[in-house]
């Protein structure tokens, strides 16, 4: 099951919006088959473990899958009905589907059809890949990570230098934008860095094959007061998103969705935000980039699963912009643990979780 579920990692900057999955198929101690989903609309992991099988299914073989098969019509179709036509009999599955379409009913029609299903075999392990995917179903909104660059003293802002943290840090930056569907930035990030918010890493790099997929661009303008011709965010083919308090409206020829939300005391809505880019989105998986004010409102709302930080070791003074309002307290019923550190280059890489 481990195999499958390092396999199915592989998938983790294409299959959006759909899970991480990888298949292998064993007779005694011999892999004779693997796979994992690779892109969304292609053929799912269970079935191309079965199209690579180059041996006659027999009762001895073994297929494990770290989620269960999907029993239902999308883009492909169901993997149950491929298992069972295959005539395979024994299935090891490490977890349930959250999808509320497919929960419990791939294993019975499964069981149903005299396949031997066990589940939980590294459930852990299997909800690790797929947290993201888990967190859209069960919580209606995206897995959420904040990100910010930061100097020993806090500050994301340096009048000294552009950056704040090292090359290596931007680019490990990358991978986590590479990873997920949509990026997050207010309106003062757009006028102060004038972003891309794109994936600026090779295929070779991410390893993967075919076009690199660019995350959907989501930019809080509660007023709508950016011109949309003056920054780079809005250029390009790639999907934008702007949440306001004015308007409703599509601009096709510059893909712009401009999205109508309540406003707040402070700032839009972010709950609401957060079910339109899970619900009419599929937004899995949100990376937000915030400056002091976007990254307290998260924090005061605990509307967010992970906070990464990529520390450096310079001390900005009172002339940088505190990374949050530090007049407010926040986390009053939840606390972050420590998830991992890493060293990259002169900086720190700090990843917290929040606990539930």
């Amino acid at each position: 099951m481990q195999n499958a579920i390092d396999l199915a990692i592989k998938g983790k900057y294409t299959t959006s919006p759909n899970p991480n999955v990888g298949c292998i198929i064993v007779e005694g101690n011999k892999i004779l088959s693997k796979s994992y989903h690779c892109k969304s609309g292609k053929d799912h992991a269970e079935v191309i473990a079965l199209k690579n099988l180059k041996k006659k299914v027999n009762k001895k073989m073994v297929m494990y899958i770290n989620l269960e098969p999907c029993c239902h019509t999308g883009k492909t179709g169901p993997c149950t009905k491929t298992i069972i036509d295959s005539g395979i009999k024994n299935i090891e599955i490490a977890m349930l589907d959250p999808n509320p379409v497919v929960k419990g009913k791939g294993v019975k029609e499964l069981r149903k059809n005299g396949i031997n299903v066990s589940i939980g075999l590294c459930k852990n392990e299997a909800i690790k890949i797929n947290e993201d995917f888990i967190t859209r179903h069960k919580k209606n909104r995206p897995y959420i990570v904040l990100k910010q660059a930061i100097s020993t003293d806090f500050r994301i802002t340096n009048p000294k230098s552009k950056w704040i943290s090292s090359n290596l840090s931007r680019e490990d930056s990358h991978f986590h934008r590479a990873e997920s569907c949509a990026i997050l930035i207010g309106s003062n990030t757009v006028r102060k860095d004038d972003p891309k918010l794109n994936v600026r890493l090779s295929k070779e790099k991410l390893l993967v094959s075919g076009s690199i997929r660019q995350p959907v661009k989501v930019i809080l303008d509660s007023r709508l007061t950016l011109n949309i011709n003056r920054y780079k965010v809005f250029g390009g083919k790639t999907k934008k998103i702007i949440f306001n308090s004015v308007k409703t409206k599509s601009d096709h020829k510059r893909n712009i969705d401009y999205i109508k939300v309540k406003k707040e005391k402070i700032g839009l809505d972010l709950n609401l935000i957060m079910k339109i880019l899970a619900n009419e989105y599929e937004i899995k998986r949100l990376l937000v980039e915030p400056g002091k004010e976007l990254f307290s409102n998260f924090l005061s709302k605990e509307i967010f699963d992970e906070i990464i930080y990529y520390k450096s070791p310079v001390f900005v003074g009172n002339s940088g912009l505190h990374n949050m309002n530090t007049e407010k307290s926040y986390l009053k019923n939840r606390f972050l643990i420590l998830d991992s550190v890493k060293i990259l280059s002169n900086d720190v890489k700090i990843r917290y979780k929040l606990k539930e």
